[in-house]
């Protein structure tokens, strides 16, 4: 399917009644599609984009209630969009990559159009296993890096992601071996540090910005048996990381669950949950220390003797304490499969201006509004983009001004400018090709993006 008629197909429409939000957690959000990754604008989190199966993305700009369906390059195939990062410092720029994928892909229109800009040398399969397999550094978000799942080969760019090269190595790994989660040190003064892990639950740590990798010499559960599928980093206090594991085989049971280290790495406690699989972790600051998301999964749904898949779970203390939210009405996905597995979370805003989670699982999206502390912050300005039968309207609501681009399905720029804040600009279209164009607005603190016909 080529770019035009995919941009008109999905434009999804989620209408959520008053009765059952009272009745029920997890509302459903994406319905029945396979989502494996899910990330929010950091600057503003009511911009969401979600990776599925066969290169599919799905974009939001309000926070989740509506969802257009776009895609990493041509739609098709069996990929699964597992990594999907935004630059922090340029919202536009979005990197993207997964299982069955051949590199990393990247945008600079918010999601429209797409470059390939890491692949092998070689033509061989190059994948980023997870979101967590793509960092950025904390003082200066241009320079990002990326884990090779196999062999375990870190890339650094610094440029946005527009170019890589090739920094460092895990060593000594079996050829069945699987990296799946790389994470920078979000202190300034220490991002020389780097984690990575994956398969046989090894720990290994850099401290020259990736260039040379030790293992912390234990496994981190004890056994081979153990992926680490997520490292992530505390907000809040300098030196805590967190991780989880999943395992697949149910003799080797209390060999996941959560992990703990307090000295940047080094050593690590098995905490809680060691008889759970696990496939996602997230942690977020709050006023009063780090609130934890964990969901669980696992490889062979078949086998219901391992605890994993639909356990989700959320601790507001740092993992002290913990509230089970499994309570969720699973649907099956677009191949027929029951989707359990949670593949990631993320934290935006609803229409109201409360805090919302939505949770990426194997048959789609869910959505609450009653399981997070996390506090968003306020966009400083709004845009609105309307069609009128020969010309598009554009408003921007706010205290800043922001510039707008106009660009058809092949990435050329067909108009551009500047709005100032409270403004209204009305830009012609009599002049352009008739079709799809996307119109993409910029402020301070985000992007609003929409398709249009001519």
């Amino acid at each position: 399917m080529n770019i035009a008629s995919r941009a008109t197909a999905a434009l999804v429409t989620l209408l959520l009644g008053f009765a059952a939000a009272s009745a029920q957690m997890w509302l459903p959000n994406i319905q029945q599609r396979a989502i494996f990754s899910i990330t929010a604008n950091p600057l503003n989190p009511r911009t969401l984009y979600a990776g599925g199966y066969g290169r599919a993305l799905y974009a939001s700009t309000d926070g989740g209630a509506t969802w257009l369906e776009l895609s990493v390059g041509e739609l098709g195939g069996i990929s699964q969009v597992s990594a999907v990062v935004i630059n922090p410092g340029d919202t536009n720029v979005i990197l993207a990559g997964g299982v069955n994928f051949s590199g990393v892909d990247r945008s600079t229109d918010g999601g429209i159009t797409w470059r390939n800009v890491l692949n092998d040398p070689e033509a061989r399969r190059l994948e980023v296993n997870s979101r967590g397999s793509i960092d950025f550094h904390p003082r200066n978000p241009d320079t990002v890096y990326a884990l090779r799942t196999f062999p375990a080969i870190i890339y650094r760019s610094s440029n946005k992601g527009a170019r890589w090269d090739s920094i460092g190595a895990i060593p000594g790994l079996a050829t069945s071996d699987r990296m799946n989660s790389l994470a920078v040190c979000p202190n300034p003064d220490s991002a020389h540090i780097m984690l990575a892990s994956g398969r046989r639950s090894l720990m290994y740590r850099s401290t020259n910005g990736g260039r040379a990798w030790t293992s912390t010499g234990t496994m981190m559960a004890g056994h081979p048996d153990c992926d680490v599928v997520q490292i992530r980093w505390s907000p809040t206090t300098p030196g805590r990381v967190y991780a989880v594991g999943q395992f697949q085989i149910k003799t080797n049971v209390t060999n996941a669950g959560l992990m703990i280290s307090d000295d940047y790495g080094l050593t690590w406690e098995n905490r809680r949950f060691r008889d759970t699989s696990f496939m996602s972790l997230e942690v977020y600051p709050t006023k009063n220390g780090d609130e934890i998301f964990i969901g669980g999964g696992q490889w062979f749904l078949s086998d219901k003797s391992i605890a994993g898949d639909s356990i989700v779970l959320r601790s507001v203390d740092g993992g002290t304490t913990w509230q089970d939210l499994s309570k969720v009405d699973w649907m099956t996905n677009e191949l027929g499969d029951v989707g359990s597995n949670i593949w990631g979370f993320a934290v935006t805003r609803d229409g109201n201006g409360l805090s919302e989670v939505i949770m990426a699982t194997e048959g789609g999206t869910y959505r609450s509004t009653s399981v997070t502390s996390v506090r968003t912050t306020s966009e400083s300005a709004k845009a609105s983009i309307r069609s009128a039968p020969s010309s598009i309207i554009i408003r921007v609501d706010g205290q800043e001004s922001a510039t707008y681009m106009i660009v058809d399905l092949l990435g050329t720029c067909v108009a551009s400018g500047r709005i100032e804040a409270g403004a209204e600009e009305r830009v012609s279209t009599s002049g352009l090709a008739h079709g799809t164009y996307a119109v993409r607005v910029q402020h301070p603190t985000g992007m609003t993006t929409a398709l249009v016909q001519r």
